[in-house]
């Protein structure tokens, strides 16, 4: 039984090996065929390389302590703003301007509501919760967020557009043809309350106008997140103050033009699209006869109410120091128009429109209403740019007056969490209201702990108060609106200062006005935006250049036009570019080069071409009259002692060919160089006020120096800042240039210059040990004279026997001083030597002497460098 169990326990052992051998052997295989792989694919190195690369583009992440306290300091200001609150010094200030905030919301949230086509109690909703977020998302202390005027109108006209577009199209497909009705672009006629009411019997809005209003608060919401993640807040630094003021004021127009029909009393059909306002009030000024007089009478009462206290009380100097407060007009009138419209039953008896029945509460969170998102992507992003632009502008302007400073992408992203958030809870787009932030900084807020305060008085409205104002008048809330455009339309006081200023600005102003006025709000800003753009591109594209001079003892360099104690560098002139070479510009860059230096690369091109053809079709000319000459000589007669001279082999070597050619080539050059000067050395581009350029950018500049190079003209550049240096580095600028064309300043890319400069005209300067050859030459030259003279006779000229004087020898030289016949030279050798003239060492074969004669090849006052020459007669 034992020998049993240990043959069958050794048998198990075994198939346990065997299986752990088999898990080995495949293994072994298994990691021996991936190394074989990875070493012939090198998939190791690769992976390495590939992740060193990878970690050299991607900065390393790291998140310190300090960082992650940063960032919530960034995300939520609060933080900040709450562990440096002082309570005994800020919160009683903060407490009463909250009050005195809290109750301007009030009227202005319903009359704003009203403005934008919804029942008055939205807009008691847009005064609470875009400001609870804000307090916490916003970096500003001072603005108040809630209802504007401008957002109000332009979120109204995206309402009422898409409600009568669905509206529209219920009634054209209705059976009763009764009710059919078309539908123009501009002109849009009453709705038919038997398709669908406009105001729910609740107090509640109708559900397509409250959809398309919380649909476009959305877009808003989620554009201004989402520029606001993205960090492009830098983008409202494009509409500057001029277009903003003159978009607002076209904008106060329209706000202005929606509220005098209920101020009146008369029924006015909604207009839209281009000249929207000649329409309405042309259709106003017929409906004018149907007046309401009773409306007309407690609008004018309302109206100069608020205007007397605001103006005579509010915002005068000598009373507003005695105030703790400012008087709360508007409260004050919506309180007694809403007594005296109950008590006396203006609506039921006299026929004035009153606000209704308003709810009480808050209401639920919903997404039922954002079913219209892509019928207002367009307008959502219009109105969200708008209204970041107008918040942004005046948080920075109460910023800067108290010494703070507001963060361009926070504020868009408190803007968007507050339209975002609000969207689920009946609220429309918010932004800051001009008057309400500067009552806030008069009443002496601190902090955003005013819109804490103001929000609970909205709250304690929203909750308990609300349903006291259903007999309040619609032209109560017409007249505070109107009245509240007051500061609106004081911004044309602006044009006289443009003007004196500025012409473009005002240009910006008065297009941006006009185009918003007589075509319509959201194509007015685009017209106002592109008019502002233009003169943005225009000054890019066609910047301010100048020509720069040295300042006399001084490294500063100032332009020649506005400084007159600076003069021109010899021999360069200097070339300032003053904005960021990029494809807009470049040519214009190029084109003003040439006209404020005066050298233009083809016209000094083709002066230089034509100096050269002068050169060679001199040359030509001596080289055919040295081919005259030696056909001369050779039909002279040559004395026999003149004959002993070996003739030359009739095979010519191929060396002393090439010699010649290369003499010859030099000749021409040399000729050439003294003919051709630019008119400058050096052209230096001072590019110390460019921050950018692009490839388009560094081309242009390559095929400048280029086209200079062939003329003769080296460019030097100068102040580069490291990223337009390394941008000419990585489109290798440099490689096509073959000398050193890059400094850090002007001053030292002049010196440079200099040197070059003088090392031109020290090239051109004989050096002394040549001088003093040419003297000693120039004696042999006279004994030469007088050797030939009386060696050589010339009696077989016919010519000179029948005048019966001698010859001129120097006339003679004078056409033939150019020849440097090898021939020439060792026969004149040899026939000094045969007459014992000039005792010379006999390798010395030929002179050089100094001759003032026309045409030579280096020109100077005093002398020229020649072959000397003998004629053969």
């Amino acid at each position: 039984m034992a020998s049993i169990n240990r043959d069958l326990r050794e048998a198990l052992l075994s198939k346990t090996q065997k299986r752990k051998f088999r898990v080995q052997m495949l293994d072994a295989s298994q990691k021996q065929l991936r190394e074989g792989i990875e070493n012939k694919l090198h998939i190791k190195q690769h992976a390495k390389s590939i992740y060193k690369e990878t970690r050299k583009c991607c900065p390393q992440v790291e998140c310190s302590r300090t960082c992650a306290s940063k960032s919530m300091h960034e995300m939520f200001p609060f933080i900040r703003i709450m562990r440096r609150y002082s309570i005994k010094r800020n919160l009683l200030a903060d407490v009463v301007a909250g009050l005195t905030v809290g109750i301007m919301h009030i009227p202005q949230g319903m009359a704003y509501g009203f403005l934008s086509q919804l029942p008055p109690i939205y807009g008691l909703y847009t005064s609470f919760f875009p400001v609870l977020l804000y307090f916490f998302f916003g970096s500003s202390r001072h603005v108040s967020i809630g209802t504007f005027a401008v957002v109000s109108l332009m979120v109204g006209q995206v309402v009422n557009k898409g409600y009568q577009t669905h509206v529209g199209a219920k009634v054209l497909t209705s059976d009763n043809a009764s009710v059919t009705t078309l539908l123009s672009t501009n002109t849009t006629l009453s709705p038919n309350p038997q398709v669908e009411p406009l105001v729910q019997t609740d107090g509640y809005a109708n559900p397509i106008k409250l959809g398309h209003a919380l649909s476009v608060t959305f877009v808003v919401g989620c554009m201004q997140l989402l520029m606001g993640v993205m960090r492009l807040g830098f983008m409202a630094s494009f509409m500057s103050d001029p277009f903003i003021s003159g978009f607002t004021t076209g904008a106060a127009i329209h706000v202005f033009s929606s509220q005098i029909k209920h101020v009146f009393g008369v029924h006015v059909n909604n207009h839209y699209g281009p000249f929207a306002l000649v329409y309405f009030y042309s259709e106003f000024v017929v409906n004018i006869v149907h007046t309401n007089m009773v409306t007309f009478t407690a609008s004018l009462t309302c109206m100069l109410m608020l205007v007397l206290i605001k103006e005579g009380i509010n915002n005068n100097k000598s009373c507003k120091q005695h105030l703790l407060m400012p008087i709360p007009i508007e409260l004050i009138v919506i309180s007694i128009s809403t007594v005296v419209s109950y008590y006396t039953k203006l609506g039921q008896d006299f026929g004035v429109e009153v606000v209704g029945e308003i709810p009480s509460g808050l209401p639920e969170p919903s997404i039922s209403n954002l079913q219209y998102i892509p019928e207002v992507l367009g307008d959502g992003l219009t109105i969200g740019f708008i209204a970041y632009a107008i918040s942004y502008s005046m948080a920075k302007i109460l910023a800067d007056r108290h010494g703070y400073r507001v963060n361009a992408n926070q504020e868009l992203v408190g803007l968007g969490v507050c339209n975002f958030v609000s969207s689920f809870f009946s609220s429309y787009c918010c932004a800051a209201s001009l008057s309400r932030s500067l009552v806030q900084d008069a009443a002496g807020g601190k902090t955003q702990v005013v819109g804490l305060v103001s929000s609970m008085v909205v709250l304690v409205v929203l909750l308990y108060i609300g349903p006291l104002f259903e007999s309040l008048p619609e032209c109560i809330l017409a007249s505070i609106v109107i009245v509240t455009l007051k500061g609106m339309f004081l911004q044309f006081l602006e044009l006289k200062r443009l003007w004196k200023l500025s012409k473009k600005d005002f240009a910006v102003w008065m297009v941006t006005f006009i185009a918003v006025v007589i075509l319509d709000v959201a194509l007015g800003l685009l017209i106002g935006i592109v008019f502002s753009l233009y003169f943005v591109l225009r000054h890019s594209q066609k910047p301010q250049m100048s020509q720069l001079g040295q300042l006399p003892g001084t490294g500063a360099y100032k332009d020649l036009k506005t400084t007159k104690q600076v003069h021109e560098v010899p021999g360069m002139k200097i070339f300032r570019f003053e904005t960021s070479l990029y494809f807009a510009n470049a040519e214009h860059f190029r084109d003003k080069l040439y006209v404020k230096t005066g050298l233009i690369p083809r016209k000094l091109l083709k002066r230089k071409r034509k100096a050269m053809h002068e050169t060679l079709q001199r040359r030509r000319e001596e080289l055919e009259q040295i081919e005259y000459e030696k056909k001369r000589r050779e039909a002279r007669k040559i004395r026999p002692r003149i004959e002993i001279v070996t003739p030359r082999p009739v095979q010519v070597d191929e060396y002393e060919e090439q010699i010649k050619k290369a003499t010859e080539n030099k000749l021409i050059m040399d000729r050439f160089a003294k003919a051709w000067q630019p008119p400058i050395k050096i052209l230096i581009l001072d590019l110390s006020v460019v921050n950018y350029v692009d490839t388009v950018a560094v081309k242009q500049l390559s095929t400048i120096v280029k086209d200079y190079k062939e003329v003769g003209i080296k460019v030097l550049i100068a102040g580069c800042k490291p990223d337009v240096r390394l941008m000419l580095r990585n489109a290798e600028f440099y490689k096509n240039i073959d000398y050193t064309c890059l400094f850090f300043t002007v001053h030292e890319a002049v010196i440079i210059g200099q040197e070059v400069v003088d090392a031109e005209i020290r090239k051109n300067i004989p050096k002394r040990e040549d001088v003093k050859l040419m003297i000693e030459l120039t004696v042999d030259e006279e004994d030469k004279e007088k050797s030939d003279q009386e060696i050589y006779d010339d009696d077989d000229d016919d010519e000179d026997d029948s005048s019966g004087k001698q010859p001129d020898v120097q006339s003679d030289d004078d056409e033939q001083w150019y020849d440097t016949s090898p021939d020439d030279i060792e026969m004149r050798a040899i026939t000094h030597d045969s007459v014992g003239i000039g005792h010379r060492d006999s390798s010395e074969k030929q002179a050089y002497g100094v001759l003032n004669r026309q045409g030579s090849i280096i020109k100077d006052a005093n002398f020229e460098m020649i072959s000397l020459k003998e004629s053969i007669k």
